[in-house]
Formats: C-alpha cells, structure tokens, sequence
C-alpha cells in the first residue's frame, strides 16, 4: 500500500507538469524599457544600475513581486536623474501584462536644473581675486561637475600653501521656483606651510644628494602639491627604481616647515633588450641593446646598441649624466658606427657628438652642442669622402606621454645643424627640419584616437650634389609614406631615388581599442621629397593608405600594417607594402 501511495503522487505530479503551460526563456522572462530619457547616457546608467534591468532574465513568479522590484528600482533611478541635473524629476514605474512581459519605467524628468549663486569663504586675502575655477554662471548642476569644481577649488586653495585646508561646510540649495541649484562652500585653511628638510630611505646605489637634487622641492619655498607629482615623475622617469613613495609629514614644525619623506626600493641598474623587425621594402632587422642606469650612483646612464638589417649595420655608444653643471641639465655623449647600403646609395659612416640638454618640467627639453662627422658615400657609381664639423641644435616639447603609445597631447621635435665641411670650405650647408604630432582623443575611455603628423625639412646653403646622399631627405617607408618603397618617394635617376633638399610629409591615423589587448588603426600618408630646398611641388604628392593591426603588451603595441600606394608607378612600386615592429607608427 505504501508503495501505491507513492506511485500515486508521482501520478499526480507528473499530470500536473503536463497539464502546466510551457514557458519558454522569452515567456519567463521580461523587458525594461526606460521612457522619457532626456539624455543617452542616462539610460546606460540606469541600466549600469538598475536589478530590474540586470535580473530580467530571472523574472519572480508573480507580478505583484515583478512590480515591488521595479518600485525598489525608483529611489536610484531618482538619484540618477538628479545627479545629471533634473532635481525636480518625478519617475513612475508600469507593468505591462504582455508576452513578455514589460517594466516600462517613466522618467519625467522635467527641466535641468542650473547653477544658481555660488558663495566661497575662506580666512585667505589672495582667494578674494580667485577666477571662477570651474564653477560657470548658468552651467548644468550635475552632481559630477559641482563636484568636481569642489575639488578644484580645494586643490587651488592647496596650491597657494595651504596643505591641510578641508571644507567645513557645503551646502547645496534648491530653488525649485527658478530651477537653480545655490551652492555655500566654507574652507578652513589650516596652517601655510613651506617645504622642510628631505628624509630619504632605500637608496643604496644611489647617492642621497643626487636625489635630493633631483626633486622640486625647495627647502623655504611654498608649499605646492604639483611640486610633489612632478618630483615623484622625475624619479620613476630615472629607471632606477621599483618603487616610489613621496609623502609629506602629517603636521607642519613650530618654524611652519612640512617635513618630506622619500622611500624609493631600487631595481637593478643593468638592463639587456632585443628586438625585431620586418617591412617588405627593407626586410628583416633586429636590434640588442645593453645598458646600465646608474655608473657612477647618480644616474649615469650608458647604453651600447648593436643594429643588424638587410641594409643597415650600425654600432652605438651613448652616456648621458644628469645634473651636469646644474640640475634640470645633462651632458650627452654619443658615438656611432654604421654601414648603410640601401637602394638610393651605400655609406660607410662615423659621427660622434657631445650636447647640453637643459630640461623645463619634464616637457620642454633644448639640446645644443658640437658634432664630427666622417663617411664614404657612394652613390651612381660616384664614390666620395666627407669630413664635417657641425652645430646641432634641437627642442623637444613633448606632451603627449608614452613615446610608443601616446594618448593624447602633442610633440613638437625641432633640429637645426649647420654642416662644415674641413676639407673643402665652399662644401658647406645648413640642415633644418621638424615634426608635430598630435594626438586627440575622441571619447572618455580614450579607446578612439585620432592622430596627426607634420613634417618638413630644407638643406641650404649649396647644390644638392654637394650635400652628401646619406644627409639627403627621401620618403617612403614603414615611417614616412606607407605604401612605397623606402625612400623611393621623390627624385629619381634612372629609376633610382635621388634624394632631395626639402621634405613635406603628412599622417593621419583612426586609432581604436576594441579589447585590452587587440586594437586596430586606418591610415592615410602623403608627401615627396623634392629637388630645391623648398617644397615647389613639381614633383608629384604621392599618397598612401592602408589598415593595421595593434597588439597591445606590457612594453607597447605590436604593430602590423599593410599599405597601398594610391599613385602606383607600376615600373617599381609593389602592389601593397607589409610592416611590423614595436610601437605605433608616430
């Protein structure tokens, strides 16, 4: 009898799931819509923030426990539409009986609210002549931009010396008549405060002095935050260490003084490096390197590299010792070796170099010095010797970051170098050329990039049969004109690049992110070299374009591209030209 009993219910129960209807993943489960949205971007936040849009594929049993969800949904999505501005927003939530069923959550945001009057009090005379640093007359209240004014109103009050200042009191005003949001901020500075004495730890191969004259705090002089990001830069641009921590005391002395404290955890100086390279115009390369950071405990550092391509040997020697003479300024001493052999000539050359680099806050960097220079040139079958004496001058104004990824920002590269020649004075000239790049980022997450080049060159001074073939300008190649053959984009003798004494160049590139590693660009390059020593445009304005590929690594992207000539001169340009090596393409 037991045993029937049991049967029965499994009767019973398998009766029941027969006669229930079947539902399937789109009848169990419901959708959200949001209506009324006064802006795109709120609706991807509610949804960011809402579980009844990121539970509707678990949907509760019932309807009544559906609704009691989206209406524990209401509170956020009120303070979501008052943080964008819409104060005096009213939110309903509906429930559609329908398959599927729909949550349809309306808005009513009314209008946005505006800033209203702002008042700041703080027991510091300068603060009374402040501009409105970042509060705008009339801007929209959203909570993201008060707050962020907030903090630059803290940060600037930071600024004048002040490193304990907080708030004591913020309060925000609604006037729902006007629909203005009045804003009352308190500050209390706290002591002013100047930087005191440097205590430094974990240094062991490098010399406490050096690092202390290596940051930018001044004992004396006033406090300022911007002065403690900057030094801790300085210091991680070094190379000398894991880590960096920069912190100042948590109270002033009885003199006003901030005590600073510097603990760094040193890295080994020696580093070795190898890479590779391949473009179909110049084939395969690759490239070692040995260097050692800090020769002499402060910073010293020499770098021995060894270059090996299908049409360039090179060997090169490089020191470079900071605070030479003075701080914010390096001695730089460079000797270099190559054997060049590519299709417009071959060169057989050695060029050593001494500069002076002085350097302003880590963006702006001026180089001028003395260099010699010895070669064997030879091209159509002409064989000739060269021996130079030159001045080269350069600038740097580099704001854009990572040299093999930069994000945004600008560089501006400027070289000018006056050549004479030792043995035959009538054979002199002067040489000029820069390069901009910039880079502007086209949304938040700076995954979408675009990016720009410029670049033009003259040499003066004489004939272009005069300047040696190696100081020549050419186009073409994995790093100017993608697309033509290396340096094939300009005069030509025999079908043979010739070279010229004045260059134009122009990049353009659509960087995108698509995952944290994979990225992928669209590219168009343009520009010749030409005959006189400035652009006269008789020589065609060749273009090219293409796709590339970027994988993105601890060191910096991979990059693979393959370009297209869009003026192919079918007698010699190949039908596409195939790139790859490490970093982006400028």
């Amino acid at each position: 009898m037991r045993h029937l009993s049991r049967i029965a219910r499994w009767t019973v129960g398998l009766a029941f799931l027969a006669a229930a209807p079947a539902r399937g993943q789109d009848d169990a489960a419901y959708r959200v819509r949001f209506r009324d949205a006064p802006e795109r971007g709120i609706v991807r936040m509610l949804r960011e923030h809402c579980e009844t849009y990121s539970l509707r594929d678990r949907p509760p049993p019932t309807d009544t426990l559906l609704r009691r969800r989206a209406e524990q949904d209401l509170p956020i999505v009120r303070d979501v539409l008052r943080a964008a501005g819409y104060y005096g927003a009213d939110p309903r939530v509906e429930l559609i009986a329908s398959t599927p069923r729909r949550v349809v959550f309306h808005l009513n945001p009314g209008p946005r609210y505006r800033l209203g009057e702002v008042e700041r009090v703080a027991a510091i005379p300068t603060l009374a002549r402040l501009r409105a640093m970042g509060w705008s007359r009339h801007m929209p209240a959203r909570a993201a931009a008060l707050l962020a004014a907030e903090q630059e109103w803290l940060a600037h009050v930071h600024a004048q010396g002040y490193p304990f200042a907080k708030y004591t009191l913020r309060r925000y005003t609604l006037d729902h008549e006007a629909r203005r949001v009045h804003v009352r901020l308190e500050i209390d500075p706290g002591p002013a405060a100047v930087w005191g004495a440097i205590s430094v730890t974990g240094a062991v191969r490098v010399r406490e002095g050096f690092l202390r004259d290596e940051l930018s705090l001044a004992p004396g002089a006033r406090y300022d935050p911007a002065r403690l990001d900057e030094s801790r830069a300085r210091l991680i641009r070094l190379g000398l260490f894991s880590s960096v921590a920069l912190a100042p005391a948590a109270e002033v002395d009885e003199e006003g003084r901030l005590p600073v404290e510097l603990a760094v955890r040193e890295r080994r100086p020696r580093t070795i490096a190898a890479g590779v390279r391949y473009t179909t115009d110049e084939g395969w390369g690759a490239r070692g390197e040995w260097e050692h950071r800090n020769l002499g405990g402060r910073a010293e550092r020499l770098r021995l590299s060894a270059d090996y391509g299908e049409s360039a040997r090179a060997l090169e020697a490089r020191l470079a010792m900071p605070q030479f003479g003075r701080p914010r300024q390096r001695l730089l001493l460079t000797a270099r070796a190559a054997d060049e052999t590519p299709d417009a000539y071959s060169s057989r050359s050695f060029r050593s170099s001494a500069m002076l680099e002085r350097e302003w806050r880590q963006l702006l960097w001026v180089r001028g010095g003395a260099a010699f220079r010895l070669s064997e040139v030879d091209q159509f079958d002409e064989d000739r010797n060269f021996v130079f004496l030159s001045l080269p001058f350069e600038t740097d104004w580099n704001t854009s970051g990572n040299p093999l990824d930069p994000r945004g920002g600008f560089r501006l590269f400027a070289r000018a170098e006056p050549f004479f020649d030792v043995e035959q004075k009538d054979r002199g000239f002067f040489k000029s050329a820069f390069t901009l790049n910039r880079y502007q980022q086209l949304n938040r997450e700076r995954t979408w990039l675009l990016a720009g080049r410029v670049t033009a060159g003259s040499i003066a001074g004489t004939s272009a049969s005069r300047v040696p073939a190696d100081e020549r300008f050419y186009a073409g190649g994995g790093g100017s004109v993608r697309g033509y053959a290396y340096q094939t984009v300009g005069p030509l003798r025999d079908g043979e690049p010739l070279g010229g004494r004045s260059l134009l160049e122009v990049s353009g590139e659509l960087r995108a992110q698509a995952t944290e590693s994979l990225g992928f660009v669209l590219f168009l390059d343009g520009g010749t070299a030409y005959e006189k020593n400035v652009p006269d445009f008789d020589e065609p304005f060749r273009w090219g374009g293409g796709v590339g590929v970027r994988y993105f690594t601890a060191v910096g992207p991979l990059r693979a591209d393959i370009a297209f000539p869009f003026d192919r001169r079918r007698e010699f340009d190949k039908a596409y030209q195939f790139y790859l090596s490490l970093g982006q393409a400028f």
